[in-house]
């Protein structure tokens, strides 16, 4: 009896350890509010007075592009990143001649993005010409721009609901799904480290469902396809009393019948805040 005792107890204890484990978990992710999300999430910027303080920035690097489709082709160059209140821009300059830049720009009233000739866009600009949103709302570029939509929500008529916990390179995250006023063609999901919970991705989806084709024949050959944007943020450093991540890297998918992918990594150098910037470069259309 005793023997059975001891069993009975070790038992029990297993018992009592997973009805307890599990409450804990779920306090730190489903229980989670958005506000407390948030609020956390500001804290992992820094202070508020170095929030504040930062009224413009300016970020200088190293740009590396990667292009998947039939084949593979690389190239490097320059790229900044600046903003300025809700203005922003994103410059990557690779020399290549039939792709020489990425622009993407908002001066405060109008998007601009760099367009190889007349009426056609480079690939992350068409993106952001089409859904403008993400610059206008700040979310591009995440909390390296000063128009980081969490950093003032209160002038914000968005709204933010609480959607997962998950991981991303076995981390566990909090996903946070971003609701423009306005509404948007677009799902946009922002992802929080569930520890730091500093922003680590902005995830952007939209679906196109399979097109009627002129015959039936060719209808069925039809497939939906998927346009896709990711921000990943990494590398979180110190930077005038702000913690910001050094490594920026954007994947654009579009998958269909014929799948293309396009892969950009800003690795970050040089940080300046509080410098002044011309309203005109923000506008890069030129």
């Amino acid at each position: 009896m005793p023997h059975v005792r001891i069993l009975f107890l070790i038992f029990t204890s297993i018992l009592l350890g997973v009805s307890v484990t599990s409450p804990t978990t779920s306090a730190t992710s489903a229980d989670l509010k958005v506000e407390e999300i948030i609020t956390r999430h500001l804290a992992s910027i820094g202070p508020p007075k170095a929030r504040l303080a930062a009224r413009s920035r300016l970020a200088i690097g190293k740009a590396q592009m990667t292009i998947r489709s039939r084949g593979t082709s690389e190239a490097g160059g320059n790229a900044v990143l600046a903003s300025q209140a809700n203005k922003s821009m994103i410059t990557m300059k690779f020399g290549v001649p039939d792709y020489p830049y990425e622009k993407v720009g908002f001066d405060g009233e109008l998007v601009t993005a760099y367009a190889i000739r007349p009426g056609v866009y480079s690939t992350l600009g068409g993106f952001v010409k089409t859904y403008p949103s993400i610059l206008k709302e700040g979310l591009l570029g995440g909390v390296l721009s000063s128009g980081w939509p969490l950093l003032d929500l209160s002038t914000r008529k968005v709204k933010l609901e609480y959607a997962a916990t998950k991981k991303i390179n076995s981390r566990p995250v909090v996903e946070v799904r971003y609701l423009p006023r306005g509404g948007s063609d677009l799902s946009i999901s922002l992802f929080f480290d569930a520890e730091s919970f500093q922003h680590v991705r902005t995830v952007y989806k939209k679906t196109v469902g399979a097109q009627m084709g002129p015959s039936v024949d060719q209808s069925a050959s039809q497939s939906e396809s998927r346009y896709e944007l990711i921000e990943d943020f990494s590398d979180f450093r110190t930077e005038n009393g702000l913690n910001l991540p050094h490594t920026y890297e954007m994947h654009y998918r579009y998958l269909a019948a014929e799948s293309r992918y396009y892969d950009w990594v800003i690795t970050l150098q040089s940080f300046y805040f509080d410098q002044p910037i011309d309203n005109k470069d923000f506008n890069v259309a030129n």
